[in-house]
């Protein structure tokens, strides 16, 4: 199939040994399958070519499409194959691998509750956009994310046809030790759906693996449903303080999980389930030390969008607990530990400063001399490479909404004291987009589709008054004969956003004139966010020299998240004239998604 993307791309012959799968929504390779593929390609080569990408940190590219295809050419040893080669970043590359896959009607169960996960993760957690993006019910999405509590022995069995999806439906309700051994028995046995149900009803629940409340003035303390209140009628297999309402658990569970992200989404700015991420989409985020991002990085990342925690949601030892902080834009995080990690090492012509020094100290040293202590040089103390500055960190939803606020205001008033032609280029700009997403051809001269909004303003500027009039009136013609039923961007606010960051950065606004720090912008930012505004602004310096600053410090900051605010504009600061580095740095790129 024709994989739908607005990058560029090109089609080449490359080495098989050079690509590696890094995510592919398919979980279920069968052998026969796979042979009989390799011997038609044997017969008749190869049709259509894999899709890759570049990867960012080696020679060789990751697979986004046809790893079925990639398999049987391995099988038949083939050294070479032709490959589309599609320039795009990480992000662009799983949005392709699941539309091609999902795309396909043999898509196990499981593979599909895999690609559910991952939309619903680009959508934000919005359930009816997955299933809208997904072409499925609402019922449909509901029912394959349930297969995210199943254990990989599940999902796989589901995969390989071995049990049906009522089998996992049932299992995924239990914990994760018991879907195991429950799996074995029903595969070993052929046990049916309805056997199972049946025997699921009975199965309990330790009540010591619960992560609510189910002490002494708990519902569970009186409940009948809780074992330990019917002395020894189950016998051995069930002694102790056991639940055997399944249900009654699981939803008291996901309503301790969700309270516990709500807390969590004060400080972080993302806070996810284990069960709505796949693994590969974040990491540790680490300041020092192997896979650090060093302490100047480090405290950048506290502000951004990705800086969060997760939570743990599948029924194993680890339910509950929360694994903080972490970066949920990996490809982001790879490129600052590869900067943080180039910036120690020593510069190459420090060494070479270094290697004279010790060369001279060698011959002309009195004998017995003893080098300094720890056996370093003087040089040696300048020999680590200058750090690379901290790039600016990508706004939280919240504080990115906040930061467009004055946005909106500077490319309105752009616009109003310009002539015509700003406003011409961003109807056609805006006109063009709708047409493309809703899959109407663009007129020729309007070109959106893989280029940057603020350069595709900047290029219609360059023309002249008739041309841009001429255009508009080509664009406005296709909006009323073209088809819009289901353009994303005449549904939401991405959009304007993109549009006005574009004029800021295209026009060179000062948001200096157009912003102040308040109440409502620091309300929207977390706790941390908060924090790394204060201290970039040099309110933290300016409240620590004040009489009793450090206590006053240290209060603000174990004050809660919805006092903190009020607690900082009362402190007195001056804050005429600071600009936040998300407010100056204001991107298109930053704002879709929000």
């Amino acid at each position: 199939m024709s994989l739908e993307t607005a990058a560029p791309s090109e089609v080449a012959v490359i080495p098989l040994a050079s690509v590696r799968v890094v995510y592919n929504p398919r979980r279920s390779f069968k052998q026969e399958a796979l042979q009989r593929l390799a011997d038609s390609i044997r017969e008749h080569d190869l049709i259509q070519p894999i899709a890759v990408r570049p990867a960012d940190d080696s020679e060789g590219y990751e697979l986004i499409a046809g790893e079925r295809r990639l398999r049987a050419m391995r099988l038949l040893e083939r050294e070479n194959a032709p490959a589309r080669i599609i320039y795009c970043d990480a992000v662009e590359a799983r949005r392709l691998a699941l539309l091609e896959n999902t795309d396909r009607e043999n898509l196990s169960v499981a593979e599909e509750a895999l690609a559910a996960r991952d939309e619903l993760d680009r959508a934000g957690g919005d359930r009816a956009a997955a299933g809208s993006k997904l072409g499925w019910s609402q019922s449909k999405l509901a029912s394959r994310l349930l297969l995210l509590k199943a254990s990989m022995a599940v999902l796989d069995a589901v995969a390989e046809g071995t049990i049906d999806i009522g089998h996992a439906e049932l299992l995924a309700g239990l914990p994760e030790a018991m879907q195991d051994k429950a799996l074995g028995r029903v595969i070993a046995n052929n046990v049916s759906v309805a056997a199972l149900r049946e025997d699921v009803k009975g199965v309990v629940i330790p009540l010591s693996t619960a992560i609510f409340d189910t002490g002494a003035q708990s519902a569970c303390a009186t409940c009948p449903f809780n074992t330990a209140l019917q002395g020894t009628l189950f016998g051995e297999a069930v002694a102790g303080a056991n639940c055997k309402n399944r249900q009654c658990f699981t939803e008291k569970t996901n309503t301790e999980l969700e309270a516990r992200r709500a807390r969590l989404q004060e400080d972080y700015a993302t806070v996810a389930l284990t069960t709505e991420k796949d693994p590969a989409s974040y990491t540790a985020l680490i300041q020092n030390g192997e896979g650090g991002v060093g302490p100047e990085q480090y405290n950048a990342c506290r502000g951004c969008q990705f800086f969060g925690a997760l939570l743990h949601a599948k029924h194993d030892g680890r339910l509950g607990q929360t694994e903080r902080p972490i970066c949920f834009n990996v490809e982001c995080n790879r490129e600052h530990v590869r900067a943080y990690a180039e910036s120690q090492k020593p510069a190459p012509e420090a060494t070479a400063q270094a290697a004279d020094s010790e060369a001279t100290a060698t011959h002309t040293k009195p004998a017995g001399t003893k080098p300094p202590s720890g056996g370093k040089t003087a040089t040696n103390a300048k020999l680590k490479a200058k750090p690379k500055r901290a790039s600016a960190p990508a706004a939280s939803s919240g504080a990115a909404k906040a930061a467009m606020k004055p946005a909106y205001t500077a490319a309105a008033k752009t616009l109003l004291a310009s002539g015509t032609k700003e406003p011409l280029a961003v109807a056609i700009l805006a006109m063009a987009k709708v047409l493309n997403e809703a899959g109407v051809s663009l007129p020729d001269g309007v070109v959106v589709t893989g280029r940057k909004p603020e350069d595709v303003i900047a290029k219609l500027l360059g023309s002249d008054e008739a041309a841009l009039a001429s255009l508009f009136n080509t664009c406005a013609a296709a909006m009323v004969v073209g088809k819009q039923a289901n353009c994303q961007f005449s549904r939401n606010d991405v959009f304007p956003a993109v549009i006005a960051a574009s004029l800021v950065q295209g026009q060179g606004v000062d948001m200096a004139t157009h912003f102040t720090v308040d109440e409502n912008y620091l309300a929207a930012h977390t706790k941390e966010g908060i924090t790394v505004v204060l201290e970039e602004s040099g309110f933290k310096t300016w409240l620590l020299g004040q009489d009793e600053g450090e206590k006053r410090w240290k209060a603000l900051l174990a004050s809660k998240k919805a006092d903190m605010p009020k607690d900082v504009m009362k402190a007195g600061f001056a804050w005429a004239g600071f600009v936040p580095s998300a407010v100056a740095s204001i991107s298109p790129r930053s704002f879709v998604g929000v």
